[in-house]
């Protein structure tokens, strides 16, 4: 059990890479983008600064990221739960 789009963003807040994030995820690169251009249009503020090919967190972005490690360690602590 998960949310892809946070693991997808949890993800790219740890690496910073799109490209990477992709790799890691075993996902296309279009398909990291529209992940956090979805989380994007429903937060309603960037998440990350795109600088050429590397990107940031925006304030916005820090706060997910507190939020989103919280919510995939409950959705972890299930799947220990699940066994």
């Amino acid at each position: 059990m998960t949310d892809k789009r946070l693991l997808v963003f949890s993800t790219l807040a740890g690496c910073l890479s799109f490209s990477e994030t992709a790799h890691r995820m075993g996902i296309s690169q279009p398909a990291v983008t529209k992940h956090i251009a979805t989380l994007e249009a429903e937060i309603g503020a960037a998440l990350f600064v795109r600088y050429g090919r590397s990107v940031t967190l925006t304030e916005k972005g820090r706060e997910l990221q507190r939020a989103a490690d919280k919510i995939l360690a409950g959705y972890a602590e299930i799947e220990n739960i699940k066994g």
